[in-house]
C-alpha cells in the first residue's frame, strides 16, 4: 500500500492552522488535527504527533516538517501580502484551505 503524506494548511492573516493528511490507495485520511501557529508550538506538535505513529518513515517525517518551517516562514514575512494563489504556486506539494477569518 502507498501512503503519502500532505501538509495542509489554513492560512490567515493572524495564525496558521497546520494538519497532515494521509493519502492511501483510495481515501484521504487526516492523520493529525489542526495546530495552529503562533497561537501554540504547532511545528513542535506535529513532530511529536508525527513520532508517535511508528509507520512514517523518518525521511517523510523530515520532510513534512521541513515543508511546514518553510510555510511559517513565508507567513511571517507575507501573510499580509500573499495571496491565495501565488501560495499554491510557491508551496505546490502542500494544500491550502480558503477561509474567511
Amino acid at each position: 500500500m502507498v501512503r503519502q503524506l500532505k501538509l495542509k494548511v489554513l492560512w490567515t492573516k493572524n495564525f496558521l492552522g497546520l494538519s497532515i493528511d494521509q493519502f492511501t490507495a483510495k481515501p484521504c485520511l487526516p492523520l493529525t488535527v489542526y495546530y495552529f501557529w503562533p497561537r501554540t508550538e504547532a511545528w513542535e506538535q506535529l513532530k511529536l504527533d508525527l513520532e508517535l505513529k511508528p509507520w512514517i518513515k523518518e525521511e517523510e517525517r523530515v520532510k513534512i516538517l521541513n515543508m511546514a518551517t518553510e510555510v511559517i516562514n513565508f507567513w511571517r514575512e507575507s501573510r499580509n501580502i500573499a495571496s491565495f494563489t501565488s501560495l499554491k504556486k510557491e508551496f505546490e506539494d502542500i494544500t491550502f484551505v480558503k477561509t474567511n477569518i
